[in-house]
């Protein structure tokens, strides 16, 4: 194979043919220097070199040297998380216009069919969701051609299935994207239906707009507070986060019950850790808390050949180890009776 690494010695040789040697460090590397490729392929040399600035003064993290470098190009934000790539482009009119007439001519749509099949981003209600008007549908497309045709295809490609093009206009008021396990929905004060900056409580879909898992954005200079984002746990971390549990359980065994309570106890705290206010307006993901705490509880009940409620009281569980329970953490609160709850207080202690 072309990876093929030939190591000699004298009058020994020995044929590496397992690609790159690890002991050299060397994958981070070629690794590296591929994604710097595909980056310069996508943004092309001049726009590379206007995002990155001069040699002698570098310049800052999604920042440029004037407003005029920034705005003479459609590419105005560009982020690449190992092969997640992210690209933010604002177009006039006439760019706009021009693009979807070339990706028409190229790919003609008389039956107005490319509305079909347009990814949705279904975790939102549906009037949080991009509107499929016919002139954003186009761009999206469009701009998803222009990309997926920079790429050589001996290089790696792009697929229409697993990308997302959100268009923000005068019908669409909504960006959405998701990053690194979320799901975000940005919206701009100015759309939001004419309400004042703090009388805002639910938009007309009827979901918070501040509180938790709401995120007030703020322009740098002026303070003013400029737009929100909405976040919540992306679909794919919601089914991680199951699959984990799945394999607590499967690979239980005759483990003890301490041991599955302390897994249990592992994987809600790095997901409560990372995701934090995000959990809260992610009903999907409660729902599933809920029943993976039952199936937990569940497994630890079939250890002992018996699911009888009197002899399995959540006290059992949930008191600390050292006053004799197994320690185990809720975050479905929903399994903690309400006759339990009036020996609850709230101190100054916690």
């Amino acid at each position: 194979a072309k990876n093929n690494v030939a190591l000699s010695y004298k009058d020994m040789m020995h044929t590496n043919s397992f690609g790159i040697i690890r002991g050299l460090q060397f994958a981070s590397f070629v690794v590296q220097y591929y994604g710097l490729l595909i980056d310069l392929l996508l943004l092309g040399l001049p726009r590379a070199a206007e995002l990155a600035g001069p040699p002698q003064q570098p310049n800052d993290f999604l920042s440029f040297t004037s407003v005029d470098v920034e705005t003479c190009h459609p590419i105005r934000r560009y982020v690449r998380i190992i092969d997640m790539v992210y690209i933010v482009l604002k177009f006039d009119a006439d760019e706009s216009r021009t693009l979807i007439q070339r990706f028409l001519t190229e790919n003609p749509d008389p039956n107005n069919e490319n509305i079909v099949g347009y990814p949705s981003k279904r975790c939102w209600p549906r009037e949080s969701r991009m509107r499929l008007m016919k002139q954003d549908v186009n761009l999206g497309r469009a701009v998803f051609w222009d990309v997926k045709n920079r790429l050589p295809r001996s290089v790696t490609s792009v697929q229409w299935e697993t990308a997302y093009v959100s268009v923000y206009s005068v019908h669409n008021p909504n960006v959405l994207f998701d990053m690194c396990g979320f799901e975000v929905r940005m919206i701009p004060r100015a759309r939001l239906n004419g309400y004042s900056a703090t009388a805002i409580e639910e938009d007309k879909d009827g979901a918070a707009l501040n509180g938790d898992g709401v995120w007030v954005l703020q322009n740098n200079a002026t303070k003013e507070r400029t737009a929100i984002a909405q976040l919540r746990v992306s679909q794919e971390s919601i089914a991680a986060f199951d699959n984990r549990i799945r394999q607590i359980l499967m690979g239980a065994g005759s483990t003890t019950f301490t041991k599955i309570a302390n897994k249990w106890n592992t994987a809600l705290i790095s997901l409560m850790t990372y995701f934090r206010e995000a959990v809260v307006s992610t009903q999907p993901l409660l729902e599933l808390l809920v029943k993976c705490e039952n199936r937990i509880q569940t497994r630890i009940k079939i250890g002992l050949n018996s699911k009888m409620p009197t002899r399995f009281p959540p006290v059992v569980f949930y008191t600390p180890k050292e006053l004799g329970g197994l320690g185990m953490l809720s975050m479905g609160h929903v399994l903690i009776p309400q006759s339990d709850l009036r020996y609850s207080k709230q101190t100054d202690a916690g």
